[in-house]
């Protein structure tokens, strides 16, 4: 990884950073050679924001060294200093093993509870362990400063899995926010590689993308330790 920061470090001085405009095709700005690095990173986005495959390590490496860079902040857009959310599905071990300290927060049960109602949300238990995705999008993760949006990340039902929302600070990690990208489109992207939009998703989205990982502050979870139980059958 150090070799890579390395490569990616020199590449990009050499090509002048991102050059004066980013994408100037896909924003229809002025004629200017996209970078080697651009031409990577418009690839790589678009294949994250189309579930099509994770952004590899380059990729990854290079948004953080251009956000470390304080530059093309209007279109790399840092999340530096706020609190952020990421809702999931989560089985009751990795809540053994992670946070503990919530299950044990988790009321017994609440008769008074209409058992047709929707799951309520417990306070957040303060926790600290390092957070980094590994799966389906590899060392990419979604987050959000929206609880609501959060809360919906949460509804998505699987077998053996209980509604779990994660905390923690922008300053903590590589977060950037992902409306900017909405405005490019068509350009060189489209007539070489048949990409019409760079996020099809648009403005719509209020993703926070966590590049690497984050030391996750607190854990919120919703319901009992009935319902709780009632997912390790």
């Amino acid at each position: 990884m150090k070799h890579l920061r390395q490569y990616i470090r020199q590449v990009l001085k050499e090509e002048g950073e991102l050059g004066r405009f980013v994408w100037p095709s896909a924003a229809k700005g002025p004629p200017e050679p996209d970078t080697e690095i651009e031409l990577m990173l418009y690839q790589q986005l678009h294949n994250h924001f189309g579930a099509i495959s994770p952004m590899s390590d380059k990729a990854v490496s290079a948004i953080q060294q251009i956000l470390d860079s304080g530059q093309y902040t209007s279109i790399f857009q840092p999340c530096t200093s706020a609190a952020i959310l990421r809702g999931m599905r989560l089985p009751v071990s990795w809540l053994e093993k992670n946070a503990p300290g919530a299950i044990a927060a988790l009321p017994d049960v609440d008769p008074n509870k209409d058992p047709n109602a929707p799951n309520s949300w417990n306070e957040p238990v303060p926790v600290s362990f390092s957070y980094k995705s590994e799966g389906k999008y590899g060392n990419v993760s979604s987050w959000t400063n929206d609880f609501e949006a959060a809360r919906r990340f949460t509804t998505m039902w699987s077998p053996d899995t209980v509604p779990v929302i994660l905390h923690a600070n922008c300053s903590d990690g590589y977060f950037m926010g992902t409306r900017p990208f909405a405005r490019f489109k068509g350009g060189r992207y489209k007539d070489e590689f048949d990409i019409r939009k760079l996020n099809p998703q648009g403005r719509s989205e209020s993703e926070i993308l966590l590049f690497g990982e984050v030391e996750v502050t607190g854990v919120q979870l919703s319901g009992t330790k009935l319902d709780l139980e009632k997912a390790r059958k």
